[in-house]
């Protein structure tokens, strides 16, 4: 019998992640992640998926399936890789998708690295992603539900890890879950949903930062070369963002741009935002294929065709049509049908 550690949120997805492995014959552990400072893990945030109120319930599910439950301390390695990272990235005008760093270096590294060395034969999540073996190379694939599909988080895993991990949830759809869930009786109304970025309560990015970045105003200019302005600081933006630029004129404007070597911000029309050619760095790649590839920049964009070529570990990506929000922190996840190719993290957009 195989030993699965689980990492459990205390959310629905992970508890019932646990729940199917056990059906189906592990020697189930579940595992809750110290995550946060206690300075943020103190303040009231309920929907974070490492929150104070997690790890109760997580115990909660995990007595419920008659499992053990352990508690690991990661907070050293989510705070150099992930807090840390995700400040000196806005630092640098980047926009940072901390989902992505906690899967690559929390949850797929450092709590993998320490189940095995603790005995898993596996480790598994709630993600809703499949992983499929042939000829003994494991290919990273979309999950059934393509409403909750996960695999854009997901590219970054290394193989050695990815052909050791389960994710029990991507066969099925959540709506089929939950129905199962009511059909054992299992009562799903106790087990919050576990989302928001859990180092940043009510997501609220500015009062986050302040201590680390000061405010500091700087120019507003039309895609044109008209100055329209000053904005309160260049962090306060990203790519594809309307909401508090603030500026009458005469159409809605789009943040285009980001310049933080001169603080300035560049806006325009939503046309304005379309780009087809792109740079990405941390690269990671399952498979190489050529033909019938697309990809995205954002999680719930829809995939485009492209080309791309790696170069010296960085990997260039051509869109056969301009894409909207292409925009240096978030990533580049290229697919070959369901099937995950790779992607890496965004350094440049490329004008048209």
């Amino acid at each position: 019998m195989e030993t699965v550690f689980v990492a459990m949120s205390g959310g629905f997805d992970s508890s019932f992640a646990a729940y199917i492995l056990k059906k189906n014959g592990y020697n189930v552990v579940g595992v809750t992640f110290r995550l946060l400072p206690d300075s943020i893990a103190n303040r009231q945030h309920p929907k974070a998926c490492c929150s104070v109120d997690t790890i109760i319930r997580a115990q909660g599910a995990a007595s419920h399936l008659s499992i053990p439950h352990y508690v690991l301390d990661l907070r050293e390695d989510f705070e150099h890789y992930v807090i840390e990272r995700f400040i000196d990235e806005y630092k640098s005008g980047r926009t940072p998708n901390p989902c992505i760093l906690c899967n690559k270096f929390i949850k797929f590294s450092s709590f993998a690295r320490k189940a095995f060395s603790m005995g898993a034969d596996r480790i598994a999540t709630g993600h809703y992603a499949n992983i499929e073996e042939e000829n003994d190379v494991y290919y990273l694939k979309k999950g059934i539900d393509k409403a909750k599909d996960q695999s854009y988080f997901l590219y970054a895993i290394k193989e050695d890890i990815l052909k050791r991990t389960l994710f029990p949830l991507g066969k099925y759809k959540k709506n089929d879950l939950k129905e199962e869930a009511r059909n054992i009786l299992w009562n799903i109304y106790s087990i919050k949903e576990s989302q928001d970025i859990c180092f940043v309560p009510g997501n609220d990015y500015k009062r986050f930062l302040s201590p680390y970045i000061a405010l500091k105003k700087g120019p507003v200019y039309h895609v044109d070369g008209t100055f329209l302005g000053h904005h309160n600081g260049l962090h306060l933006y990203t790519i594809g963002q309307r909401k508090g630029i603030n500026i009458p004129y005469r159409e809605a404007l789009y943040v285009v741009n980001t310049i933080p070597d001169e603080n300035t911000l560049i806006v325009g029309s939503k046309e304005d935002l379309k780009q087809k050619t792109l740079t990405a760095s941390e690269v990671n790649f399952f498979s190489c294929v050529s033909d019938k590839v697309s990809g995205k920049v954002r999680y719930r964009q829809k995939e485009e065709p492209c080309v791309y070529k790696v170069v010296n570990d960085t990997l260039h990506v051509e869109f056969l049509h301009p894409i909207s929000s292409v925009t240096p922190g978030q990533s580049v996840v290229l697919y070959h049908g369901d099937i995950v190719i790779g992607g890496g993290i965004i350094q440049k957009r490329i004008d048209i």
